[in-house]
């Protein structure tokens, strides 16, 4: 009984990913106003019927798809950050924020168009897309408001603005590439704004100077 029930959910499983897979491509050339639960039920190589079946609307399917394709995106781009903290683990998260969109050109184009369709055509999706920007701020946040109690960060700035406005240039800068992959190198401008963002926010003075050479990661190694 166990192993029916485990092959069973398996079976599921893989039929899902395939589900959310063909939706994937599909909203990626059609839109999630272009993109019915038929054509993708067709195009896994199922019936029609069968994404309204496992996920019950048009409205829980993009849901499902944006938290696969979140969740790829975090482990793939941030799998790395752990350990990193305050201004460190802030300019890292930056470049790999921006690198990401490099790893999965239909994942990134899928996003984004989810993004901007809740704006209009899919409002209901407004939450959801809300909600993951929101995160993606506050992690932001938190790295910032690190870096200040390590002493690393100004104390003067505004975390939570800072926070928005370097999502906003993310965001932005993401936007453009997808227009114009082939002109501009987002490898260079996550650096850039990754540099940037250091000089801008950095700490200065004998208080951080005598603090960063007491770091044991700029200490000069014994001969």
């Amino acid at each position: 009984m166990k192993k029916r029930h485990k092959a069973n959910k398996d079976r599921r499983s893989e039929s899902d990913k395939r589900l959310l897979d063909a939706g994937l491509r599909l909203v990626a050339q059609k839109g999630a106003a272009g993109a019915t639960l038929a054509d993708i039920g067709l195009a896994a190589g199922f019936s029609r019927s069968l994404p309204l079946e496992r996920f019950g609307s048009k409205h829980q399917f993009l849901v499902a798809l944006v938290d696969r394709t979140e969740q790829w995106f975090n482990q793939w781009a941030f799998a790395e950050l752990q350990g990193k903290q305050g201004l460190e683990g802030l300019t890292a998260r930056i470049e790999a924020h921006l690198m990401s969109a490099t790893a999965n050109w239909e994942a990134t184009s899928v996003l984004y168009l989810l993004f901007f369709e809740s704006l209009t055509l899919v409002p209901e999706l407004r939450p959801r897309m809300t909600a993951m920007g929101h995160g993606y701020r506050t992690a932001l946040r938190d790295l910032i408001r690190q870096g200040q109690a390590r002493g690393e960060i100004r104390p003067e700035v505004d975390p939570d603005v800072e926070a928005t406005a370097l999502f906003g240039a993310i965001r932005g800068t993401i936007t453009l590439w997808l227009f114009e992959p082939k002109t501009i190198n987002l490898k260079r401008v996550a650096r850039a704004l990754s540099e940037n963002t250091r000089r801008s926010l950095a700490a200065t003075g004998p208080a951080w100077a005598s603090r960063r050479q007491a770091s044991p990661l700029h200490r000069t190694p014994r001969r």
